[in-house]
């Protein structure tokens, strides 16, 4: 038997002013919402730990150089280390309303209750 290809598809209708090139409306299904928010709750602290492990690093002008002093720093200039741990390791402050969405683009584990603060 032969394998089945499976294609998805997203609708999406736009409404574009073509004077002045600019996109005046857009409709589309829950979908493309779903694929939007999952890119747009990301913490950047992810992205930029992410892009470092690529053979070829991502460069993200400050943000990897600040990343990596982050990752140098002495963890006895932090409270504790699960202090530093969150700044390398950063979690979605919406985790758990963004845990049904259908693309899972940050596929960490949940945020865990941690005695202290920092």
């Amino acid at each position: 038997m032969a394998g089945k290809i499976v294609k998805n598809f997203i609708s999406l209708n736009a409404l574009v002013d073509k004077g002045s090139n600019t996109i005046i409306f857009i409709e589309s299904d829950n979908d493309f919402i779903d694929v939007l928010l999952s890119f747009l709750t990301i913490p950047i602290g992810t992205i930029v730990k992410r892009a470092r492990k690529h053979s070829v690093p991502l460069e993200i002008d400050c943000m990897s150089n600040l990343y990596a002093n982050v990752v140098n720093i002495d963890v006895r200039h932090f409270q504790t280390e699960a202090c530093k741990e969150m700044l390398l390791c950063p979690h979605n402050g919406a985790e758990s309303h963004c845990k049904n969405l259908r693309l899972k683009i940050d596929n960490d584990e949940p945020t865990r209750s941690r005695g202290g603060f920092c």
